[in-house]
C-alpha cells in the first residue's frame, strides 16, 4: 500500500486538483446535494468510509449528523475534514488504519465489526469503491468484491447507507441532465446510449472502466453524475443509496 498522502486513489494530487477546481466541480456538487437530500437517516450517527476531505459533500448534509466516524488514511484529508466537521458542530472520531481492503482480503477486523457495533449508524462511502482497483492487485479485486458482498452487504439491511463511486473516466465528457436516475444499474451499452449520446458515430472513445460493479445489487436504483475533474478529464459517477426501513 503506498503512502496515504501519495496513493494513486487520491492523496496530494487530489487535494491540489480540488484547490484548482474553480467552477468545474460546481455542477456535480449541486446535483450531488440534490440526491443526498433524499436520504432518510433517522439516526444522527454515521460511518464515513474514504471521504478524503469531503470536498463534494455539502455542509447541509454533513450537519444532519451529530457524530461521524471517519475512516480515512490520508493525514492531509484527516486534518481538513476534521476541521470542517468541528466547524459544523459534528463530533468526529478518526480511524486512519485500513478498515476496508486489508480486513476483507485478510479476514481481520475492520468495517464489518464497526457496523455490528452500531447497527443503526448511517454508512457513507465517499468516492472510494471505484478507486479500489488502484489499491489492490488485479487478481484480488474480484475476491475483494466477493468478501464485500459476504461481509458488508448483509449489514446494510435496516440502516441508511449510500455510495458514490467512479464508473468511467476519460477525456470525453458525458452529456445528460444530472442527477440521472435509473431504476437499476445501467449496463455498458445503456451507459453509452443514455449518458454519452453525443459520441460521434463510428468514433473511438477511450473511457477507463473503474470496475466498480459487483459491490452492490445491480437491481437497486442507481443515479449518475458528471464530474469534470479538470479541464481535460471527466468522470462518470455512479450513486446508490437506501434509506433506513
Amino acid at each position: 500500500m503506498p503512502l496515504a498522502w501519495l496513493n494513486p486513489a487520491g492523496g496530494l494530487r487530489y487535494h491540489v486538483r480540488a484547490l484548482l477546481a474553480g467552477r468545474d466541480w460546481q455542477p456535480f456538487r449541486v446535483a450531488l446535494a440534490t440526491w443526498l437530500a433524499a436520504l432518510e437517516a433517522p439516526v444522527a450517527r454515521a460511518v464515513w468510509v474514504g471521504p478524503s476531505a469531503g470536498y463534494t459533500f455539502p455542509d447541509g448534509f454533513l450537519s444532519r449528523f451529530s457524530a461521524i466516524t471517519v475512516l480515512e488514511p490520508d493525514p492531509i484529508a484527516v486534518h481538513l475534514i476534521s476541521r470542517r466537521l468541528r466547524r459544523l458542530g459534528v463530533s468526529t472520531r478518526v480511524v486512519r488504519s485500513d478498515q476496508l481492503i486489508a480486513p476483507l482480503l485478510g479476514g481481520g477486523e475492520g468495517l464489518a465489526e464497526l457496523l455490528r457495533a452500531d447497527p443503526g449508524a448511517c454508512l457513507i462511502f465517499g468516492n472510494v469503491l471505484g478507486q479500489t482497483r488502484f489499491l489492490v492487485e488485479d487478481p484480488d479485486l474480484e475476491r475483494l468484491k466477493r468478501a464485500f458482498r459476504e461481509r458488508i452487504v448483509p449489514l446494510l439491511a435496516g440502516r441508511a447507507w449510500l455510495s458514490i463511486h467512479d464508473r468511467l473516466s476519460g477525456s470525453f465528457a458525458p452529456s445528460f441532465q444530472q442527477p440521472y436516475i435509473a431504476p437499476a444499474r445501467l449496463d455498458d451499452p445503456a451507459v453509452l446510449r443514455e449518458l454519452y449520446p453525443s459520441t460521434p458515430t463510428g468514433a473511438r472513445v477511450e473511457l477507463f472502466d473503474h470496475q466498480s460493479d459487483g459491490f452492490f445489487p445491480s437491481q437497486l436504483a442507481h443515479t449518475y453524475f458528471h464530474w469534470q475533474i479538470d479541464a481535460a478529464r471527466h468522470h462518470l459517477i455512479e450513486g446508490v443509496m437506501s434509506s433506513a426501513r
